[in-house]
């Protein structure tokens, strides 16, 4: 495999790019760029004269640098599973797997996250999402799902280890010892021990606000769903009422977790789930910062450490909450430097 550098990779490619979206969209278009996201991705949006659709162009899945998870041949694979069953995910015009571009439906300006910050009725936003994921937990069988990857090997849950590997050393100003990873996963295995097994099915694995379109019928379209896998049910549930960009009010926080529906071992694993996120999310947040000098998203870590904090308050969490106590975790921590973090950071962190 090559290795590349995203922001060359993605400069150099204008010639390749007209030439894509001509073929399929006549030599008539402009191209206005939307923005990027977490992953190695840009997306444009192709204005013909008569219609609009969106280019999401990616490093190639056989390119070093793809972002980890984040595979086009995912992404396809996951819209024609949605389609297929009555979910709204956006039609595929054309692909090109090998040069990274995939042509698609516009679902619109609106997002969710928009339409909460202009104010859309919040209680209807979350009902329309949170039924989007009841539709996929009762229309996706496990049938659909037997070549799908499992939460349990995945990037995501691995990723949970990130507040220790990079959270860690950013307010402790000093390198990680060989032996602290092992305890912290070893709370999270005394966690698990103590619960039933979680309610397995289909997973987005990133659901939030800014991933979900609102259409003319008030539904929600959803977009960025390469992540998709077999896994606990409450991780969508809980990325979606526990986003690292916006608080959910109580009442309609309650309100999901009812009309979602659930017993008592499914709102155990849906703490396990919220925190294993904010535990990835604290991390991430920092890596970005430091490895990608993304520092945009560090206005989210006081919410990230609130949500640890509280969700350390509950029970089924004590093998974990008593690790923190003991190693002393500093969950107000301020003022992160990632030119001076960057020191601290173990050449093994992930």
């Amino acid at each position: 495999m090559s290795v590349i550098n995203p922001k060359e990779f993605f400069e150099n490619r204008e010639e390749l790019r007209r030439e894509f979206t001509g073929e399929h969209v006549g030599f008539e278009f402009d191209l206005i760029p939307q923005g990027q996201d977490w992953a190695s991705r840009r997306y444009f949006r192709v204005r013909t004269p008569d219609h609009t659709f969106i280019l999401m162009e990616a490093v190639p899945d056989h390119i070093a640098t793809a972002t980890m998870g984040h595979k086009l041949s995912a992404f396809i694979k996951v819209d024609e599973l949605l389609r297929h069953k009555g979910i709204h995910a956006p039609e595929i015009i054309a692909e090109d797997e090998h040069e990274g571009f995939i042509l698609l439906e516009d679902f619109g300006d609106t997002s969710m996250h928009h339409a909460l910050d202009h104010g859309g009725d919040a209680m209807k936003l979350y009902s329309a999402a949170t039924d989007v994921l009841i539709a996929m937990r009762d229309k996706i069988s496990k049938d659909d799902l037997c070549d799908f990857p499992k939460y349990k090997d995945s990037y995501i849950r691995k990723g949970r280890q990130r507040i220790v590997d990079w959270y860690l050393p950013a307010t402790r100003h000093e390198t990680n010892g060989d032996d602290l990873l092992a305890g912290y996963l070893t709370a999270w295995d005394e966690v698990a021990a103590n619960l039933p097994p979680p309610p397995i099915g289909f997973i987005h694995g990133d659901f939030h606000a800014q991933n979900l379109m609102l259409l003319p019928d008030g539904s929600c379209g959803v977009l960025d769903f390469q992540d998709a896998m077999v896994g606990p049910l409450p991780y969508d549930l809980a990325n979606l009422l526990e986003s690292i960009r916006r608080d959910v009010p109580r009442d309609i926080y309650d309100a999901m977790m009812k009309r979602y529906g659930g017993d008592d071992d499914f709102k155990a694993w849906f703490r396990v789930m919220a925190t294993q996120f904010h535990c990835r999310i604290i991390g991430q947040v920092l890596r970005l910062a430091i490895v990608s000098s993304k520092n945009d998203l560090l206005q989210y870590m006081p919410r990230i450490q609130n949500y640890i904090v509280q969700g350390l308050k509950d029970p089924v969490l004590k093998p974990l909450a008593d690790w923190f106590k003991s190693e002393k975790i500093d969950l107000t921590a301020k003022d992160f430097d990632p030119a001076k973090i960057k020191a601290f950071i173990r050449p093994d962190a992930f």
